[in-house]
Order: structure tokens, then C-alpha cells, then sequence
């Protein structure tokens, strides 16, 4: 079940990982003037995992508490703790980060990925939540893969082939 804090935790140890590579590889292109740009691109890349993890986790996930205030902060609270934890850990890197003087960019770019992290908590459930509100229980579907043979055996091809 997606609403046990720890789940949602780990969770989000990919996004972390997505903004650290990416804000590691801003601080090298900050100094040819473009690590705005490169962080950014992290930025989407987590953004693009969080939106396509979220759907995929939507039938573990009870739907978004609507019913009345209670339900709705505790259902808050259950979401704060794991994303507390990745935002108090940038918080301690954030403090040591105080005290060291040299390659002060790694040390910003691992506190801005932990920070990231706890909003990608928060968006995995959104998406999962949101996504099994609108779309409900049913399989999201997709396209078959293209060398998914049909029920009659069949390939999706019209049964020629590069061999023909």
C-alpha cells in the first residue's frame, strides 16, 4: 500500500538520485555559464519519473480523502512524515554545508536533491492519488508492445516479416 510512510520514502530515492545527477553535472556546467539551464533539465527529468511512477502506483493508493477536514490533515499528516525526513536530511546537509569552505557546490547540490526528494514524495502521491481518483480502478492501458503477438498467433505485423 502506497499510504505507509516508509513506501513513500523510498519512493522517492530515484528522484533523489535524478536531481543529484543533474544538479552535480549544473555545478560543472556552471562554469561554462549554462548550470542554470542543466538543473533545470534535472528538474523535468524528476518531474517526468514522479508522473510516470505516480500512474503506475495508482491502484496501490487509496484515493484522496475529500469527505472532511479531519480525514484531509490526517491524510496530510501520514504524507508529511516521509517527506519530512528528505527535507530534514537537506536541512543537515544544509548545516554542515555552513562549515565547509571548498567544493561548497556538491554539498548545495546533494541538499537541493534531498530537498527534491520531499517534494517528490508529495507528488508521487498526488499523481497515484489523483490519477486513481479520475481514472479509477480500471487499467490504465497503453499501446500493446510492437512485437506483442495477437490472440491468434499472429504477429501484429499482418504476418509478413522482414523474411518475405
Amino acid at each position: 500500500m502506497l499510504s505507509s510512510p516508509k513506501r513513500l520514502a523510498l519512493e522517492a530515492l530515484p528522484v533523489a538520485g535524478i536531481l543529484l545527477f543533474w544538479n552535480l553535472l549544473a555545478g560543472i556546467a556552471h562554469f561554462q555559464n549554462v548550470g542554470g539551464s542543466v538543473g533545470s533539465a534535472g528538474v523535468v527529468m524528476a518531474a517526468l519519473y514522479v508522473v510516470v511512477r505516480g500512474v503506475a502506483l495508482a491502484s496501490d493508493v487509496l484515493p484522496p480523502a475529500t469527505d472532511n477536514v479531519a480525514t484531509i490533515l490526517y491524510q496530510n499528516a501520514l504524507l508529511a512524515l516521509p517527506a519530512g525526513a528528505w527535507f530534514v536530511a537537506a536541512m543537515v546537509v544544509g548545516a554542515v554545508e555552513a562549515y565547509v569552505y571548498e567544493f561548497t557546490w556538491v554539498l548545495a547540490s546533494v541538499k537541493t536533491a534531498l530537498g527534491g526528494a520531499g517534494l517528490g514524495v508529495v507528488g508521487l502521491y498526488a499523481v497515484a492519488a489523483g490519477h486513481r481518483e479520475l481514472v479509477g480502478e480500471e487499467p490504465t492501458g497503453g499501446r500493446p508492445s510492437p512485437d506483442r503477438e495477437g490472440a491468434d498467433g499472429e504477429s501484429r505485423s499482418g504476418g509478413s516479416s522482414a523474411d518475405d
